[in-house]
């Protein structure tokens, strides 16, 4: 399972950011990564990890997701009031070597 956001949806109201039992969601102003990750509400420690970036909202603020903390426990997508977080399956197909 995976979540998946839709910026357009967003009404910005934080329920997500409430619920989230790892503090990987953020609402906050865009900015140079290396910066952007200081400002998260759970500093995104590890620059490996992609962060998920979400910048379509009205506010002009952008929602971000650190991968590397989620449990994708789907509480944002059952808290969303608006639907904007949604659960939904994917299938990860890689090559084998050999």
């Amino acid at each position: 399972m995976q979540t998946v956001f839709t910026g357009q949806l967003c009404i910005e109201c934080d329920a997500c950011v409430d619920i989230c039992p790892m503090d990987c969601i953020t609402f906050t102003q865009n900015g140079e990564e290396d910066e952007l990750r200081t400002r998260l509400t759970a500093p995104a420690l590890n620059p490996g990890q992609e962060l998920y970036v979400a910048d379509s909202l009205k506010t002009g603020r952008v929602m971000v997701k650190d991968e590397d903390v989620c449990l994708h426990c789907g509480l944002c997508a059952e808290r969303c009031p608006t639907g904007a977080w949604d659960m939904q399956k994917f299938l990860l197909d890689m090559t084998q070597a050999g």
